[in-house]
């Protein structure tokens, strides 16, 4: 199965892409947006481009556990996803943030969020 791991950020979404059969994760490239409609289009095209299976999104819960202002994006995001027929699956993302030295936070993110998804299979 192929994967996309997305980190749904406000104004950047860091992208990460898996392949089950060949054992490989590695980082897309950010995709900066200036609206959700845009992402959603951008998404859509690595969709089809990469023959995605499955769709992990990373769920912003507070270290509560409780909702936050970025959950209902994601929400949103997954509903749209969903309604076009993609299957879609949420990831705690809690502690997902990596140490500083990465090039590109957003993408070690989601990285990290499918790598996440993978165990558990």
């Amino acid at each position: 199965m192929k994967y996309l791991g997305l980190d749904i950020g406000m104004r950047r979404t860091g992208v990460a892409f898996a392949d089950s059969n060949d054992d490989i994760l590695f980082s897309l490239e950010t995709i900066h947006h200036t609206s959700e409609d845009e992402l959603f289009n951008a998404i859509l095209e690595l969709i089809e481009q990469k023959q995605i299976d499955e769709v992990v999104l990373g769920y912003p819960l507070l270290l509560s556990g409780k909702e936050g202002s970025q959950t209902k994006i994601v929400t949103r995001f997954q509903e749209n996803l969903s309604n076009a027929g993609i299957m879609v699956s949420l990831m705690d993302e809690r502690y997902t943030t990596p140490k500083s030295g990465e090039m590109d936070k957003d993408a070690a993110s989601a990285c990290e969020i499918l790598a996440l998804r993978l165990k558990r299979k």
